[in-house]
């Protein structure tokens, strides 16, 4: 029979002060500050192996180091008087921890444990007046520690940020059960330290930068860039998800190929495809952004990530000179996507500018990516039967007219395209991923032309046309 209980650990020996919030932080008190049920919402899960041999007590002082390490886990959030937020770190304090214990000869899986973990940190949410932002579940069997999962809240933590608690987690639980001492501390700034930064004269500078920049991508965008094309269906928004171990394979050695990054080719795979949607010579796109350039924050646990609104030149008569665009624009959204978004927001407010699109590229930053091409292109394309595709999600509304996010593990690529089905209708949202599949397995081996992506879009549009129930 499966127990469970809760346990306190403590952590000491950290600074205590307070401090605003940074400009990443409060984004997200302002949007939450707008939702019904802010308790439960953008909490980021994350689960990991514990090394063997290690007992309860090594799992648990581990935990406490962590929380020392990072101000970010020992930080509650406090509202001011003019609905504003204030960020307080503890020096010392306890944190509750679930253990939960199954039997060998339990036969629940693992999995569900976890997944149930997951879920009631999750559903919980956090009260972040009073609670710290970061809960933990130890899984046992009979006594002897061997999952480790645990929620922490959006305001402490990115995907980037919660992907640097699982690494340096794995590490040091590694050393201790190697026997050796626990690795150092990463040598990065705290929130508290960035807000710091964030106040003084050379950031209002950036925030004055980013406005130009901002006014400048508006001068050349319009609302009529993204026009209906078919009748919306009900619900109106749809999420179609591809899901390829070809892509995560092919992405890096077409990356290479085209002499940049796989976040920019990524980019460029998305505008060749917007190509075939626009009518027009250039397509609004907020870029989110990790806004870790800076050495400083590259090993920071915090909420960094940030948007800033580009607009895409759709005109280049080649890939290769839409990949060098998407390179100088996503370069020059970098110099300015670490501003504060209450500066820019009412300028984007003003100009009607809300909606566009969106493209988020978690993939990139995953370690553990294939960094070697199969022999062949039939062996890349045996890989790609392995694809599968879903709709995980149909809403009535949603704040931008599309949205494409890059996720999944590091030999496993998640392709998400949310999108206003009066744009693309569901056989199109369909079309645009499996032709990126394609594209993306292509450049791998060879040159592929604009006019040759736009072909295996609209075949793959008239393959998939029976999803659209005639709305075209």
């Amino acid at each position: 029979m499966i127990t469970a209980y809760t346990t306190d650990v403590e952590f000491h020996g950290g600074r205590a002060r307070t401090a605003p919030l940074t400009w990443g932080q409060e984004m997200i008190w302002d949007l939450i500050g707008n939702l019904d049920d802010a308790r439960n919402y953008a909490v980021l899960t994350r689960w990991m192996p514990i090394p063997l041999l290690l007992s309860v007590g090594d799992a648990l002082e581990s935990l406490g180091e962590l929380a020392r390490r990072n101000e970010a886990l020992r930080t509650m959030y406090h509202r001011t008087a003019s609905g504003d937020a204030r960020q307080e770190i503890l020096s010392a304090g306890t944190m509750p921890v679930e253990i939960v214990d199954r039997p060998a000869d339990d036969p629940t899986d693992y999995s569900s444990i976890v997944t149930d973990c997951l879920v009631r940190a999750s559903e919980a949410g956090f009260d972040h007046e009073k609670e710290l932002p970061i809960r933990f579940s130890v899984i046992l069997q009979d006594g002897i520690p061997i999952l480790l999962a645990f929620a922490v809240s959006h305001l402490s933590a990115d995907f980037i940020g919660a992907d640097l608690l699982v690494t340096e987690l794995g590490a040091m639980l590694q050393a201790r059960a190697d026997g050796r001492p626990w690795p150092p501390p990463r040598h990065c700034r705290q929130p508290a330290d960035m807000a710091a930064v964030e106040g003084r004269p050379a950031g209002q500078l950036r925030n004055i930068e980013a406005a130009r920049f901002i006014r400048q991508q508006l001068d050349r965008a319009h609302p009529d860039m993204l026009p209906a094309r078919a009748t919306p269906a009900t619900p109106r928004f749809h999420r179609g998800q591809l899901e390829s171990s070809a892509l995560a394979v092919a992405i890096g050695p077409a990356a290479r190929r085209h002499r940049t990054s796989t976040s920019v080719l990524l980019l460029a795979i998305t505008s060749a495809l917007m190509r075939c949607v626009c009518p027009g010579r250039a397509y609004p796109i907020d870029l989110l952004l990790g806004n870790r350039a800076d050495p400083a924050l590259a090993g920071t646990v915090c909420s960094l990530s940030q948007s800033i609104l580009t607009v895409i030149d759709l005109t280049p008569d080649s890939f290769a000179g839409l990949v060098a665009h998407c390179a100088a624009i996503t370069a020059e959204a970098r110099r300015y996507g670490w501003h504060r978004k209450r500066v820019v927001q009412g300028i984007l407010d003003a100009a009607g500018a809300g909606r566009g699109c969106q493209f988020n590229d978690i993939w990139s930053q995953l370690p553990g990516r294939p960094s070697r091409l199969p022999a062949t292109p039939a062996e890349l394309g045996a890989m790609a039967e392995s694809t599968t595709f879903s709709w995980p999600e149909q809403v009535p509304e949603k704040n931008k007219d599309l949205f494409m996010g890059v996720r999944g593990t590091g030999d496993r690529m998640h392709l998400s395209l949310f999108a206003d089905t009066a744009l693309l209708p569901p056989g199109d949202i369909r079309a645009f991923l499996d032709t990126f599949e394609r594209a993306a397995i292509s450049l791998a081996f060879a040159d592929v032309t604009l006019d040759q992506i736009a072909h295996w879009f609209a075949e793959a549009g008239a393959r998939y046309a029976h999803l659209n129930g005639g709305q075209r």
